[in-house]
């Protein structure tokens, strides 16, 4: 299991025909491949809650369309987990 923030293989936004585009992957197979091909199972998130705690433990919550997922963690790890930020998660066999 592997969480990314884009399915950019350099992780940046990708372009298409030299405009900005948000998603690597479309449904009729013209985009640029990505991280995606390397998988078996890949889902796409929001982040939509964010829990500071007493302590350095803080928590990430994604929604997968009605899937939940909490990630729980340092908050030096978790630094980069954004309120609205887009997720995937890749899952291999």
């Amino acid at each position: 299991m592997a969480l990314a923030s884009s399915l950019s293989r350099d992780g940046g936004a990708p372009t298409v025909d030299g405009e900005d585009s948000e998603d690597v992957w479309r449904p009729d197979g013209k985009g640029r491949r990505g991280s995606e091909d390397d998988c078996d199972y890949d889902m796409y998130g929001k982040v939509y809650k964010f829990d500071t705690g007493s302590s350095d433990i803080v928590m990430a919550y994604v929604s997968f369309g009605g899937l939940l997922l909490s990630i729980t963690g340092s908050y030096g790890h978790l630094t980069n987990v954004v309120l609205g930020d887009p997720v995937y998660v890749l899952l291999r066999k």
